[in-house]
């Protein structure tokens, strides 16, 4: 009976392990799709737009909701959740010094993107949104699969 009730605790520790790893997996590529559908619309507003047009106020509002997430999907890229399902590289867990500056890239390429949209300067916007692209194309090369 004690058998029994270990392994039965054992399985069910692991299960929770394994849907905790699943949970870290879903949450980061959540906050990723929400980025990529922000990028698109930031990118569509620029592309239908020039400096006389440009609808400084809507882009303000998505480059803030970028910035207020910029932070939270690095929580989830714990220990052991590069398992099924995630497009993670093993370099995030191997070079986490290198990947923390990326992440530190991203953070202050969001931030100067915010900070451009509150200028509503159709340049500074620009600019600051292919800065963003690029540190989401280097992060991207570096620590996806």
């Amino acid at each position: 009976m004690k058998k029994h009730f270990l392994t039965t605790l054992c399985f069910c520790l692991l299960a929770g392990l394994v849907h905790a790893d699943a949970g870290d997996i879903k949450a980061r590529q959540q906050y990723m799709k929400e980025w990529s559908g922000l990028n698109k619309k930031m990118g569509g507003l620029l592309k239908k737009h020039d400096a006389a047009s440009f609808p400084a106020e809507s882009f303000a509002a998505l480059a803030a909701q970028l910035k207020a997430t910029a932070n939270e999907p690095w929580q989830h890229y714990n220990a052991g959740s590069d398992g099924a399902g995630s497009d993670a590289s093993a370099d995030v867990w191997r070079k986490p010094q290198e990947f923390q500056a990326a992440i530190k890239r991203f953070n202050a390429a969001a931030s100067a993107l915010d900070k451009a949209a509150q200028s509503g300067s159709y340049d500074a916007v620009k600019t600051a949104f292919g800065q963003l692209g690029q540190s989401c194309k280097a992060c991207h090369q570096g620590f996806r699969q």
